[in-house]
């Protein structure tokens, strides 16, 4: 198992919409073996004064709690300095701070974004409006000034995986920019693409970071997402892209989000998923991970 300087909990919701989130962050830390250092972010979040929507951009919808939690993650992050983090969401526009905070640490870091979604909006182009559509985006140095985050990332050191549900911006952006996305039918049924990708895209042993929303699975498998999107991964598929990534790349940050805890489902079926991550699970031995 993988001892993570940090173990980030950010119970972030208001960047999706949906509340349940929030709680999918502690449930997330409570499943999880505490190995390391965990910070529970608890923002303050002012007075609305504090929190003006800068110049003409289009206001983010609870842009003052997303603002106010991306502000005291980073602020953690600065002081902690760890160099491989866990991060435990939230919805998914925690991973700019952690994001931007590896990339400072490891100047070339690639991260793998393993998604239903792109995340590859702009408060311009998002139909909804919610920030959870726009961290890679914003990662990239584009979108509100609020959300770009001080270090950004190259379009050159990211790929998407398990992506299949894009907004036409988000698909011109991918076309213009030519970013890597290999979408479930081919992570299941053309193994050899992802090979293929890891060879030309990703150094052997270059530093990586992982971020998983949880609605990449299908919703037969793990319904308890925000925003869950049909025809996604298996865990076997799942574990086996984990497995190819962490064989090349040396895995410094993995970022866990979107979980809805009141959804019914079985936690437990996340296990083997965990288990490639490097994550320990809470009042599980060695002896059990390796018997599933």
């Amino acid at each position: 198992m993988t001892n993570w300087d940090l173990q980030l909990v950010v119970p972030l919701w208001q960047g999706s919409g949906e509340p349940g989130i929030a709680q999918g962050a502690t449930r997330l830390a409570e499943m999880l073996a505490p190995s390391t250092v965990r910070h529970l972010v608890e923002p303050d979040f002012g007075t609305p004064d504090t929190h003006q929507n800068n110049g003409d951009y289009p206001l983010i919808e609870n842009h003052d709690a997303v603002e106010a939690h991306l502000a005291a993650a980073s602020n953690a992050l600065r002081v902690l300095e760890p160099s491989s983090l866990l991060t435990l969401g939230g919805d998914c526009t925690v991973e700019v701070a952690s994001v931007s905070h590896m990339a400072s640490i490891h100047p070339e870091l690639h991260v793998v974004w393993i998604d239903a979604h792109a995340d590859l909006n702009t408060p311009e182009s998002s139909p909804s409006g919610h920030a959870h559509g726009m961290p890679l985006r914003a990662l990239f140095g584009d979108g509100h000034p609020d959300l770009v985050p001080s270090t950004t990332l190259s379009q050159q050191r990211c790929a998407l995986l398990g992506t299949r549900s894009m907004d036409p911006p988000e698909q011109a952006f991918i076309a213009a920019h030519e970013l890597p996305v290999i979408n479930p039918e081919q992570l299941q049924n053309e193994p050899d693409l992802l090979e293929e990708l890891l060879v030309r895209w990703l150094p052997d042993g270059a530093p990586l970071y992982v971020h998983l929303d949880l609605d990449v699975l299908d919703p037969s498998v793990w319904p308890a997402v925000a925003v869950p999107e049909p025809g996604g991964l298996g865990i076997a598929t799942l574990v086996a892209v984990i497995n190819s990534l962490r064989a090349r790349g040396n895995l410094v940050g993995v970022g866990i989000t979107e979980y809805v805890p009141g959804v019914d489902h079985d936690p437990s079926t996340l296990w083997p998923v965990l288990d490639a991550l490097g994550i320990a699970v809470h009042g599980r031995d060695d002896n059990e991970a390796r018997e599933e």
